[in-house]
C-alpha cells in the first residue's frame, strides 16, 4: 500500500499537469504566445541570411551586389502574394489554425530549398517561397489575435506580438552570423528545421481561435489576470 500511495501520487500529478495544459490551449493567452512565436520565427529566418548572403552571392557565384537587394526584394513580392490571398482564406473558410500550420511547414521546406541552392534563380524562387510563407504567418497570426483581443487588450496583445518580432529581428543575423560561422548553410537550415519543429508543435496544439473566449477588458499586464467576456 505505502508503495502504491506515491504511484498513485503521481499518476494524479501527471493528469492535473496535462488537464491544465489542455485547458490553458483554448485560452486567449495561447493565442497570443502562438502568434508572438510566429512573428519571431518569421522575424529569425528573415535575418539570418544577412551576414552570409554576401558570400554566397559575391564569393561563390560571382554576382554583383545588386543581386543581394533583388534577393531580398523578391522575399517582399512574396509577402505581397501571401498575406492577401491567405487573409482572403482563411476568412471566407473561417479557419485560422490550418493556415498557419501550411505556412509554418512552407517555410521549413523553403528554408531547406534555399540551404540546397546551387544557382541564383533557385535561390530566387526559395526566397520568394519564404516570403509567401512569411505573409500567411503575419496575416493571419495577428488576425487571430484580434479574434480573441478586442478594445485596450488589443492593443496590449499587439505589443506583445510585435516585441517577439523584434526580438526575432535582432537575433536573426546574429543567429545566422555564429551558425554559418560554424557550419555553413546547412546548419542555417538545420537551425531553421528545429525552430519550426518547436513552432509546429504549438500551432497543432492550439483550438481554433473562434471557439476561445474573448477578451475585451484592459490588462494589467499579467496572462493570469485577463478578463474574459463569456
Amino acid at each position: 500500500m505505502d508503495n502504491a500511495e506515491p504511484a498513485n501520487h503521481g499518476k494524479n500529478s501527471v493528469s492535473r499537469i496535462l488537464r491544465k495544459c489542455n485547458d490553458f490551449r483554448s485560452q486567449p493567452a495561447a493565442v497570443l504566445i502562438v502568434s508572438t512565436m510566429a512573428v519571431f520565427s518569421d522575424a529569425v529566418v528573415y535575418g539570418l541570411i544577412v551576414p552570409f548572403l554576401p558570400d554566397v552571392l559575391q564569393d561563390r557565384l560571382g554576382l554583383s551586389s545588386s543581386a543581394n537587394g533583388l534577393l531580398f526584394g523578391c522575399f517582399g513580392i512574396g509577402v505581397l502574394i501571401g498575406a492577401p490571398t491567405s487573409a482572403y482564406i482563411s476568412d471566407h473558410w473561417k479557419v485560422r489554425k490550418w493556415p498557419m500550420v501550411l505556412g509554418l511547414l512552407g517555410l521549413g521546406a523553403t528554408s531547406a530549398l534555399f540551404a540546397l541552392s546551387n544557382a541564383y534563380w533557385e535561390l530566387i524562387l526559395a526566397r520568394m517561397a519564404q516570403g509567401v510563407s512569411s505573409g500567411i504567418t503575419w496575416a493571419i497570426g495577428l488576425a487571430m489575435i484580434a479574434d480573441v483581443y478586442q478594445g485596450e487588450a488589443l492593443g496590449w496583445a499587439m505589443g506583445i506580438a510585435f516585441s517577439g518580432f523584434t526580438l526575432g529581428y535582432l537575433g536573426g543575423p546574429v543567429f545566422g552570423g555564429a551558425i554559418y560561422s560554424a557550419g555553413g548553410v546547412h546548419a542555417i537550415a538545420i537551425f531553421v528545421g528545429a525552430i519550426a519543429a518547436i513552432d509546429l508543435v504549438f500551432r497543432l496544439l492550439l483550438v481554433e481561435p473562434k471557439d476561445i473566449a474573448v477578451v475585451s477588458a484592459s490588462c494589467s499586464g499579467s496572462l493570469a489576470n485577463l478578463e474574459l467576456d463569456n
